[in-house]
């Protein structure tokens, strides 16, 4: 991996694609084995925002219906990352439990679970004896629970440096802390960073919470919001739970790691801004949050919470994400925004790959189309 300039500034690739998560670095990974030459430039060290810090959900039942196909294909993709390509992440697929906690959220976590199953996903509505029976480990104060064997989880702490080192040996060339300044757009685009400007016939834009901010660079708007999600992890315990936990509402992840520790997410959120750079813990919310899962799974109250910590998400107005040619340019794409985008990573990452080596994508992407907010 470099941090050192871009060198020489005639050089073309065939492919560049500007962000070091799991998108860019799958894509960048897939474009280097067909053979072409690949750029991938990070602001700052590749792995450190979303991809990283993020709770490690692998989940189906946590998504929203249209993305539960896309879902289901990237599983089958991150099962096959060991064998391919000797991605080890500690991969779990032990199953989900979703959870509701009030008669409105258990007609609420049915209706979705029947779009759900509409979708492909394989889910069952669970009796209250059901649930004592097979998680006696969850509270009797659930009000109604599902069940799908879909569900899992991964370590984004393995994945990150597994992806990179594979990506890095198939032939990408890794250039971080290479901030993008200016983005110049043409038969081939060309990119300035404080090293040098790099230039390439295909152009991948995989900047996550910045991608308004990257596609504004082009003259292109495509809105963003920011979410600050907070994570907190436990001490290693004795078996807790089982598998991945989810709500009804979408406010709680649970799972308990192979070393024995729990981790509590659920998108809660912290306090900062791109502007400021800020990814603070808000500790009432931190409250909220752990109080929550105390209700959901009683047995981590005796627990000792070790750290907690916030990262960026950036979300798409209807929580799609964006992939597809970014309007007005032919040979620039863009591949960012996916609410439980470490879930889906490797499936958008590989229609990035796709539609950047001008193939037919593997799956539809109309939905996810880059323009769809645009008027007039």
């Amino acid at each position: 991996m470099r941090a050192a300039g871009v060198g020489n500034d005639r050089q073309i690739y065939d492919s560049l694609i500007i962000g070091g998560g799991i998108f860019g670095l799958y894509a960048a990974m897939l474009l280097a084995q067909k053979g072409q030459s690949v750029a991938l430039l990070d602001r700052g060290e590749i792995w450190t925002e979303a991809s990283a810090v993020n709770a490690g959900s692998l989940g189906v039942q946590n998504k929203l219906p249209a993305l539960v196909p896309y879902a289901l294909w990237s599983w089958e993709i991150w099962q096959g990352l060991l064998t391919q390509f000797g991605i080890d992440a500690h991969l779990r697929r032990a199953g989900g439990w979703k959870v509701a906690m009030t008669a409105n959220e258990a007609d609420r976590l049915r209706d979705v679970a029947r779009q759900q199953a509409e979708a492909g996903a394989r889910i069952e509505i669970l009796t209250q004896a059901q649930i004592g029976d097979r998680a006696p480990w969850l509270s009797p104060d659930v009000a109604a629970a599902s069940y799908s064997p879909q569900d899992g989880f991964a370590s984004p702490t393995l994945m990150g440096p597994a992806l990179a080192k594979a990506a890095a040996n198939a032939g990408v060339q890794i250039f971080a802390h290479h901030p993008v300044s200016a983005i110049h757009p043409g038969p081939s685009p060309e990119v300035d960073t404080p090293h040098g400007r790099v230039r390439a016939r295909r152009l991948g834009i995989a900047t996550g919470a910045w991608t308004q901010i990257t596609a504004a660079m082009l003259g292109v708007h495509l809105p963003v919001a920011l979410d600050v999600n907070m994570v907190t992890v436990t001490e290693p315990a004795p078996f807790t739970m089982q598998g991945l936990v989810s709500h009804a509402r979408g406010i709680l992840t649970l799972k308990q790691a192979l070393n024995g520790s729990c981790l509590i997410g659920g998108g809660w959120q912290g306090i900062g801004t791109l502007e400021d750079r800020r990814k603070d813990v808000d500790h009432d919310q931190v409250v909220h949050n752990i109080r929550l899962a105390l209700r959901v799974v009683p047995g981590l109250a005796g627990l000792n919470a070790l750290r907690s910590w916030a990262g960026y998400e950036g979300v798409t107005p209807d929580s799609l994400p964006y992939l597809g040619p970014l309007q007005g340019h032919d040979n620039i794409f863009v591949a960012a925004c996916a609410r439980g985008g470490f879930t889906l990573g490797p499936a958008m990452g590989q229609l990035l790959a796709e539609v950047m080596a001008g193939q037919a994508p593997s799956r539809p992407i109309e939905i996810f189309d880059p323009a769809r907010f645009q008027h007039g």
